[in-house]
Order: structure tokens, then sequence, then C-alpha cells
């Protein structure tokens, strides 16, 4: 196998990848928003207005992609590896025409295309039970010390050292997020103006850090398979399970923060159903869910859709979807962790790998002790046995 002809291929990937990521930073039409919920002003004024253009040049990503995939046909590379190349790029297409529809319905139409609709699992009575069973593994948070600003985020980096070079990675304040904390590819941000439990925090070093920031750090110590660093739409599926049930195993999901999941679930499939942005909004503080914590989960639910209902951005989905689709994948394929944690890959990049496994060689920089602890294993094949059982022909 040519591994120079692997790396310019991956150098040629993460480039086109570049400024793709544009879902992070939504645009929303600001003057519409400040009517609807003029509560919410002073969150709003953080937002980017959608008349902003993304910096991203279309025509020239389009002309790269086609100049790419023309000479990986010629390529002499795996047809396996060919495959995971031409699928990103297809989706990177994608990308571009959710951009290029960004607060329309071509917008949604490209997005259930990547990430899925909520449509059938409403119908779906193993879904419901699955559902139903996780609090099972759930706890109470009976943390009540809570800390704040610098203090929490101290308490996360001195936990990230445990499993992270502190070189590696840093923990900074971020008040303009759409959720209490996010990681990058070596940064993780937490809302400095917020309260948290040390159990909340635990939630976010386990699911920011340990996954999202840990299989990112992973992904970028590859020499061999830089592509593995890169990010893709359909790497945030194997993402967002990952983490969900990273934070099942680890005795962190709390029974509050599953509802929060579940109400994420339910807020995208009221919006696909024809609910506005007002009442999603109103359905989650119906549900006791903090005023701006609402407001936050129902713009994340109408990323570059219109108010009026009807369409949703269904990314907000994976987090189930995701979860039970790791179970059964890792149960069929008979995987562990550590073959999850070497980068960013989709369910279909890492079969490619465990077929390959020797072939690529993919290196492991980090991974978290706790996760080889027996009790983590042992909840962890408990659900995988409960995942297989309800979806013994797949999931989706």
């Amino acid at each position: 196998m040519d591994r120079a002809l692997i790396k310019d291929f991956s150098y040629r990937l993460k480039e086109i990848a570049k400024d793709l990521s544009f879902l992070g930073h939504p645009r929303y039409p600001i003057r519409e928003l400040n009517q609807l919920f003029p509560q919410h002003r002073t969150f709003i004024q953080e937002l980017e207005d959608v008349s902003v253009p993304f910096p991203v040049n279309v025509d020239e990503k389009k002309r790269a992609m086609a100049t790419f995939l023309t000479q990986l046909a010629k390529a002499e590379l795996p047809p396996s590896l060919k495959q995971i190349f031409t699928q990103r790029i297809q989706d990177y297409h994608l990308l571009l025409s959710m951009m290029e529809n960004f607060d329309n319905v071509f917008f949604y139409e490209h997005c259930t295309k990547l990430y899925g609709t909520s449509h059938k699992m409403g119908k779906n009575n193993a879904f419901l039970y699955f559902l139903e069973k996780v609090p099972e593994f759930c706890i109470e948070d009976t943390s009540e010390r809570k800390l704040q600003g610098e203090e929490a985020l101290r308490y996360l980096r001195e936990k990230m050292t445990e499993t992270f070079d502190p070189a590696d990675f840093e923990v900074k304040p971020s008040t303009s997020l759409l959720s209490d904390s996010s990681a990058g590819r070596r940064t993780l941000k937490l809302n400095p103006f917020k309260a948290y439990t040390t159990g909340h925090l635990d939630i976010f070093l386990v699911h920011e850090g340990w996954v999202h920031l840990g299989t990112s750090l992973n992904g970028a110590a590859q020499v061999d398979n830089p592509w593995l660093s890169t990010w893709a739409p359909k790497t945030t599926f194997m993402q967002e399970g990952l983490a969900i049930v990273t934070e099942l195993i680890t005795g962190c999901m709390t029974k509050e923060r599953w509802n929060k999941v579940v109400l994420r679930h339910l807020a995208t499939s009221m919006a696909e159903r024809g609910s506005s942005i007002t009442e999603v909004y109103e359905y989650l503080r119906h549900h006791e869910m903090a005023d701006l914590d609402a407001f936050k989960l129902t713009l994340r639910v109408f990323r570059g859709v219109p108010f009026e209902g009807g369409m949703a951005f269904t990314k907000e989905l994976l987090y189930l979807h995701g979860m039970i689709e790791l179970l059964y994948h890792m149960h069929f394929f008979n995987a562990d962790l550590r073959s999850l944690w070497v980068g960013k890959i989709s369910f279909d990049e890492h079969i490619m790998l465990l077929d390959n496994w020797k072939i690529l060689e993919p290196q492991l920089k980090y991974f978290p002790k706790r996760l080889d602890d027996p009790e983590v294993q042992a909840r962890l094949k408990k659900l995988q046995e409960l995942s297989f059982s309800l979806f013994n022909h797949g999931f989706l």
C-alpha cells in the first residue's frame, strides 16, 4: 500500500473540508428573532445575522472536489479507501448545497440526506421501548457543590489532564454557545456565566472532552492516515452516539440529562411535523427547561430552516439514533471501544478499518483508562444486548 499516496489524498481532503463546518456557526434572521423572543435579546445579540455570507468560495470548492475525484479514480489505492474518500466528497457537496439554500426548504431536504428524519421512529415500538429502558442506566445527580467561571474551568482542566497531555488541549470560556459546552480540534469551551454541579461538569468531561476532543487529538496524531483527523458530516452520527453511550456506561448520565437528550429528539420531531419555533420553545419550557436553555435548544433545532415549522435541522436526532446504531454496530461486529477512538469516523469507515486494521495500522494516542473498568464494560455489554435484541435486523 502506498502510504505516501494515502497521505497526499488525506491532506487534500482536509483542505476541501476546511470551512465546511459552518453549521457550528449558523446564521439567523436576527430581526425576526428579536420580535418573537424579546426576552432573549441579550443572547440574540451574540448571533450572526442570516445576511452575513459564509466565508466559503463555493465554486472553488466544487472545482477542487471535481479534481479530487478525477485523480482519485486513477490512483492506486484500495477500492475500500477510494469508496470512503468518494463518500466524503459527496457529503461535502451536500453541505455546499445546504449552504447555498440556507433558510429555505431545500436546506432541509439536503439535511435529511445527511442526518435522516424522525418520521419513522415515532411509530417504531422497539425504539420507544428502548427509550423507556435507558433510565435504568441513569443516576440521580447527588453532587451539591456548584462551580462557575474560572473555578469550573479549572475543574475541567484538572480532570482532562488525567487523560490528556496539558500541552495538547485548552479549556476556555465562551458566551455564544448554543449548548453549555462544546469541543473543537483541541479546545473545550464552557459557558462561564452558568453554575454547574460537579456532576454536570463530569458529563461535559466525558462527552466533549473524552469523546469529541479525544478523537480529534487521536486523529491529529495519525502519521500514516491523516484523513482520520478530518471532519465529515457522517462522522457526527458515530460521534454523538459514542458520546451518549460513554455517558451511560461511565455512570455519568443523570435522569435530568437523559430527559434533555430525549427532549432534543422530541423538539426536532415536533418541528418536522409542523410546530413553529415559538411552539417548540413553549413545549420545552412546559417540560421544566430553563427559559434560556429552552431558547438555545430551539435555535439548534431551527438552524437553517424557516421558523414556521414543517422542517428541522435533523442533526439533533443523532444523539439517540447514533447511540442505538452504535450499540447494535458494536455487538454485530464484535468491536471494542478502542477502535472507535482513533479519529473522526463514520460507521462505514469503522467497518473498513476493522477489515484493514493490520494494513492501515491506525494509532491510538489517548484512551480514557476508566473505560477499561470491568463495571463499565459490563454496562456496555448490557446496553449492546438490549439494542441487538430489539433491532436484530438493524436500527436504520
